[in-house]
């Protein structure tokens, strides 16, 4: 499959704008994060500079009060986005204090924004994620970050059937799902189609594409960035693959695709993330929006 992608990158590209077209529209989804508990994870991620497994320099904070949270959304809302996720680092919630600021803060963003209320807080069981939607959650984001081939690689503190279970769960508690992972860690091509496969089986709604942006002292911290037509030919087949989906580019776009990053709507997306990411900073959000307009798209 990848051997006729790799000979034929412009006609893969111009079918999954096609596909896109078709099933999206001339619509890009908007979202934006906030990084509302960051750094001390007890968790040995490869890529991810909150890991204590790290010596970083990564902003170390515990979870932030209700006031920051749902200003950051507001900001969002007045940016454009459609979405808003609030996102911690560590394999999962269990303080009832934490619970309480994350629950308290879904509820005040769904009765002072119109934003699509999501959080991504590591592995959760079903009672917990019910509990979620019950406060006003929308959806629940949870990355399987690469093939389950490849995990060993990348993770060795959970097993992947965990984050598996967790879209599961997720799905069975009645919320929207975004479930997606990182590209140009190391893996084959072979590996990131078995990724698309895995994702297939979950069917989750979203479907989050990440690409490596290397951090200083983890474990792939020298890992070569992506080819900018690599990480485009991803994205198209992505879009092939999962037809109706929403695909999301989100962190490590600009410094893979570089000058190439409005490719990535004509190459199949229909999302992205706008504003800094958990760790890294993104692109000025009116360059974002610029750069939607003069392809004749709009967001959401």
């Amino acid at each position: 499959m990848y051997r006729a992608i790799e000979d034929n990158l412009t006609d893969l590209i111009s079918t999954a704008d096609k596909i896109r077209r078709k099933f999206k529209g001339e619509k890009v989804k908007l979202c934006s994060i906030i990084n509302a508990k960051s750094g001390m994870c007890d968790q040995d991620c490869a890529f991810c500079g909150q890991s204590s497994y790290h010596k970083t320099k990564t902003p170390k904070y515990p979870m932030l009060d209700t006031e920051a949270i749902v200003k950051s959304a507001m900001d969002a809302e007045r940016n454009g986005a459609a979405e808003f996720s609030i996102v911690t680092s560590g394999k999962g919630i269990n303080s009832r204090e934490e619970i309480g600021k994350i629950k308290r803060s879904i509820k005040r963003i769904k009765k002072e924004t119109s934003l699509e209320c999501c959080a991504s807080l590591g592995v959760l069981n079903k009672d917990f994620l019910k509990e979620l939607k019950d406060a006003g959650l929308d959806r629940y984001h949870h990355n399987l970050e690469t093939s389950q081939s490849f995990f060993p690689q990348i993770c060795t503190t959970r097993p992947y059937r965990e984050n598996v279970d967790t879209i599961i769960a997720a799905k069975e508690a009645g919320l929207i799902t975004c479930c997606g992972g990182i590209f140009g860690m190391g893996e084959s091509q072979k590996q990131r189609i078995e990724l698309a496969m895995t994702l297939k089986e979950l069917d989750p709604d979203s479907i989050p594409i990440n690409f490596l942006n290397p951090v200083k002292n983890t474990k792939l911290e020298n890992m070569s960035l992506l080819k900018p037509l690599e990480a485009l030919k991803i994205i198209a087949t992505f879009r092939i693959i999962f037809p109706t989906k929403d695909i999301i580019i989100c962190g490590g776009r600009e410094i893979t695709l570089q000058s190439l990053q409005p490719m990535m709507l004509l190459a199949g997306a229909n999302g992205m993330i706008i504003g800094d990411y958990l760790t890294t900073k993104g692109r000025n959000v009116q360059d974002d929006l610029d750069m939607i307009k003069d392809l004749g798209l709009h967001n959401e």
